[in-house]
Formats: structure tokens, sequence, C-alpha cells
């Protein structure tokens, strides 16, 4: 058994694509690259060999004012931006070995419950950020959704959208230039908000166009504008049959009741497009969209 540590960026595209699974929006190489584009931290893949045959990789990087390794994508600021991760191996009876090669001080974050079992009670393993999805199996309207959940928030949801319909607003799907308001949404609200960071509005802007140009994946916006004025901005993006609600931003001052509007749009969107899925991504724990979808429990991984 050999391990060999890989930073040449060609030959560790070539091995993404080699190894990634490619269920998800977070498998694929032209998601993860985006953020290499711009933060340029060092890769560093993890690569398992026996007898002269690829076995297993981790793909992480180094990220130096951290001292840490990361998954490549995941910039180590609590918000983790790469989820659904597993390890990959040819055969599970190299995990094991695979986890001893990585490098010490690094933290694998939103892994899935699944891919965790032969951790056992490993103490470097700790419950992370949970996730929500919403299947759409027998679903076919935003009511039958809205019959899933329980009478007080099957109430609050339709008051919320009665709010907004009243005030006759227009609809618009893939305006992406409407990105910047919701950079100026996010921004203006959260006092941590990741997008005061340059470095993520230029990565989300390739990801964007990337999804608009025949990669696997696809870009959607969906905007609401109250009197032409942008109230709300939801960036999703569609990959195999999922639908990825990843972004938002929005004004509740001027249009209270837009949060829960956007998200029966983001789910009236979704069917429209026959996808059987839609990711409604990790938030913190006990948050509101617990009581709304389904939960799902993921880890992290500190060596």
């Amino acid at each position: 058994m050999n391990v060999r540590f890989v930073e040449e960026i060609g030959e560790c595209e070539k091995l993404w694509e080699e190894f990634s699974p490619h269920l998800s929006i977070f498998d694929e190489w032209d998601f993860r690259f985006s953020f290499l584009e711009f933060y340029k931290y060092n890769i560093y893949f993890v690569l398992l060999e026996e007898e002269n045959q690829n076995v297993g990789l981790l793909p992480l990087w180094y990220i130096p004012e951290k001292n840490k390794y990361f998954w490549m994508g995941d910039i180590g600021d609590g918000f983790d931006w790469q989820e659904e991760n597993s390890f990959w191996v040819k055969d599970e009876k190299y995990l094991k070995t695979l986890i001893d090669s990585c490098p010490k001080s690094t933290v694998l974050t939103s892994l899935k419950e699944s891919v965790c079992g032969f951790l056992g009670e490993d103490g470097r393993l700790s419950k992370a950020n949970p996730k929500q999805i919403l299947s759409l199996d027998g679903i076919s309207s935003v009511e039958d959704f809205l019959m899933t959940v329980n009478k007080k928030l099957r109430q609050n949801l339709r008051r919320d959208k009665k709010r907004v319909d009243e005030v006759n607003p227009e609809i618009v799907f893939d305006h992406f230039e409407d990105f910047g308001a919701l950079v100026k949404f996010n921004s203006d609200k959260f006092l941590d908000s990741p997008f005061k960071d340059e470095r993520m509005v230029k990565t989300f802007n390739l990801i964007i166009e990337n999804g608009k140009n025949g990669v696997k994946y696809k870009s959607r916006m969906i905007s609401v504008k109250v009197d032409g004025e942008i109230v709300g901005v939801d960036l999703n993006f569609i990959c195999g049959d999922v639908y990825y609600t990843m972004l938002c931003g929005n004004d509740t001052e001027k249009c209270p009741g837009i949060g829960h509007y956007l998200t029966m749009l983001d789910i009236e969107d979704a069917l429209s497009l026959g996808v059987k899925l839609i990711d409604f991504a990790e938030s913190d724990e006990g948050s509101y969209k617990e009581k709304l979808f389904k939960t799902i429990s993921q880890f992290a991984l500190a060596t």
C-alpha cells in the first residue's frame, strides 16, 4: 500500500473524475473548481495506491491562515459550502487506511451518515449541522406540500403567500444579473455574511456562468419584484433529478412573508421541471426548516 499526495491540478482533475460518484452538484469538478479559481489555496489530494492501482482518494486543500486541511472548496468559515461528502474508495476495505493517511489538522465536514458507520465510536467524529430535503414523490402542487406540515405552519405559509400576492408581485426567472441584489440583501442582513468577501461573490458568479453553459448542472434564479423593486432572490441549481436551493436574499421589511413565498415558488418551480427531490441545504440545528422538511443528519471528522 502506498500513499501519495498530489498537488498538480491536471492530475487532480483526472483523479476527481476517476473517483467522483457524481451523485450531487458537490461531486462535480466544475462546481468545486470555481472555489479554487478565486481562493487559490494549494490543493492536496490524498491518493491511496495498491499494486499500481488507484484505490482511494480524499480531495483536500490547505488553508494557511487556519493551518488546516479541508475538502477542496470548503473555506473553513463554518458555512460548509461542500455538502454530502463521502470517502472515495474502490473497496470499503481501504476506508480505514485512507482516513489514517490524512495529514494532521484535517477537518472533513458535512459527511453523509451512511459513510460513517465504519468509524463506530471514533472520538474524532462529531455531529455536524443537519440538512433538509423534500421528496416530491406524491406531491404534485404546493398545496400538496402544505398538507404535509402541521396546521399552524400551514396557516402561516398560506398567510404569507396571500400577503405577497396582494401586492401584485412580478416573478422573474433566470435574470442572473439579480445576483448582485441577493449579495446586497445578504451582506446588509448578516454581520458575518460570506459575501462581504469579494472572492465568494466571484466564485458564485463563476458557478452561475458555468451552469448557464452546458456543465453537469444548470443555474436557476427566481426574483420577486414589487412596484419594480427587487424584494427577494433565490439562486438555485438543478443537477440530475435534484433541485438545490443554495442561496437566498430578501427584504422582509419591505415585503413581509417574502421568505416563505420564495420557498413555495421554489417548490412550484421544481415541480414544473420534473425533478424528484429538493435539497434545501444544511442549516443550524433547530432551525425552522426542520419543521417544514425532512432532516438528514451530517457528521464531521477532525484529525
